[in-house]
């Protein structure tokens, strides 16, 4: 177990303010949020309603598994993240939609298809190490930066199975930029403004929205034409007969995945890393497992799932650090969840970021132990005490994806470099789409 300052990046507010709200909403959740079940947010009445925060594993498994069909996706969540993923995709969409897209989804993701994807994963990290090797070992790298580089290209060849011109530094750019329109949409929800109102960088953020559809409509397009098959997923959505989704249908969902597909896991692997630059320890016991199992030869997927450390420390990473700091709901009536009153006006959230930092939950939960994690001990702790993926019928379509993807891109980065912290670097957390950093996490990273 390892303590360190700044895994509590930021002390939490007795009252709200608006300062914390544009800063780092995460400000506004109480004190009470890491010991109590439940708490409030008031809101600026008749604009912002109150909205309801939960922590507490039975609340949210009666919310997201028992009743699930009690809510829907809330109405914040919705208005804010459709400026960026198309409402045809699943994540938006309710009810039979819903059902039928997931199942039509469900095959390409199956576990078998993954591992068969452990190759690509391993082939994008290498990129990275060759990319690392030729840099200056002694300048400080972002490796926020570098994740998402790795985890786009994952996307790139698992996903899409790109071929021919792609101008992935144009794509990357674009769609970090348009992750800007988020905050400014959830403002415009909060305070029932029309989504067309303009805001700072509006026209830019409308140009490069048309360039990613557009970009993510030829490849499909350049797919259905190539008439090959490959591991790729896109390749895994294209039936050869019987019903299919329709273009509007795959190109959403395949925007969804270039969007939070790359996004989370890129944010989950540079906290990963910045907190095995603090634990040494647990760094080179993470690459004495790797060298163990795979010795000299590539992660397979015949080794991939024997990486059990490897696959704590990134799920230790996600407690400390959850790509998602909280999850969205909305009743379809007025209801009682527990002993709270709830009217369906008002949205609920599973609180992750509260959640996984518990006081009655987890031991010393501000420190990093990827022990947690290991199998007995995580079969004997409640199963909605940690989602970062989500839980019930919604959980993340791509969660074993990320996982596998996560694993091998972790495992042969650090048997190869050692990673670092920066001197008098200082974490400041600037959630929005992602938990990410401010700034970055600047590490300094050596070839072994």
């Amino acid at each position: 177990m390892f303590h360190d300052p700044d895994f509590t990046p930021f002390a939490p507010n007795e009252r709200p303010s608006w300062r914390s709200a544009k800063r780092n909403f995460l400000e506004n959740w109480p004190p009470a949020a890491y010991r109590e079940h439940y708490f409030t947010l008031e809101g600026v009445w008749p604009f912002v309603g109150r909205t309801h925060y939960l922590a507490d594993p039975e609340l949210i498994e009666d919310m997201l598994i028992t009743r699930a069909d009690s809510f829907t996706r809330d109405f914040i969540t919705v208005g804010a993240l459709s400026s960026v993923i198309n409402r045809d995709a699943l994540f938006f969409v309710e009810g039979a939609d819903w059902k039928w897209q997931r199942r039509a989804l469900a095959p390409a993701f199956r576990h078998e298809n993954l591992l068969a994807l452990t190759p690509t994963f391993v082939d994008c990290a290498k990129a990275q190490a060759d990319a690392w090797r030729a840099s200056p070992q002694a300048a400080p790298i972002d490796v926020t930066n570098a994740m998402s580089n790795v985890t786009f290209a994952v996307i790139e060849n698992a996903v899409l199975g790109v071929t021919g011109a792609f101008d992935r530094g144009k794509f990357v750019a674009a769609l970090q930029e348009s992750f800007a329109a988020i905050s400014w949409s959830r403002i415009f929800t909060l305070f029932r403004l029309p989504t067309w109102l303009p805001f700072p960088g509006a026209s830019k953020i409308n140009r490069d929205m048309r360039y990613l559809y557009d970009e993510t409509a030829r490849l499909l397009a350049s797919r259905r034409a190539s008439g090959g098959q490959t591991q790729a997923i896109i390749d895994r959505l294209l039936p050869e007969s019987g019903r299919s989704m329709t273009d509007a249908e795959l190109i959403a969902n395949l925007y969804g995945f270039l969007v939070a597909g790359h996004e989370t896991s890129a944010v989950a692997l540079g906290w990963s890393l910045w907190l095995l630059a603090k634990d040494q320890a647990s760094q080179e016991r993470l690459r004495d497992e790797a060298r163990a199992i795979a010795g000299d030869a590539d992660i397979s997927a015949d080794t991939i799932e024997k990486l059990q450390f490897t696959k704590q420390v990134i799920q230790e990473s996600m407690r400390l650090f959850p790509p998602a700091a909280a999850i969205g709901r909305q009743p379809r009536e007025d209801m009682t969840l527990g002993p709270h009153k709830i009217s369906k006006n008002e949205p609920v959230y599973a609180a992750l970021w509260a959640l996984h930092r518990h006081e009655k939950l987890w031991d010393a939960p501000n420190a990093f132990d990827p022990d947690r994690f290991a199998p007995e001990k995580a079969k004997a702790r409640h199963r909605c005490a940690y989602m970062p993926f989500g839980a019930g019928p919604r959980i993340c379509i791509g969660m074993g994806f990320a996982m596998l993807e996560m694993i091998a891109i972790l495992a042969t980065l650090v048997r190869e470099f050692r990673f670092t912290p920066v001197p008098g670097h200082h974490l400041e957390l600037a959630p929005d789409f992602t938990t990410r950093p401010k700034g970055g996490l600047p590490l300094i990273v050596e070839k072994i």
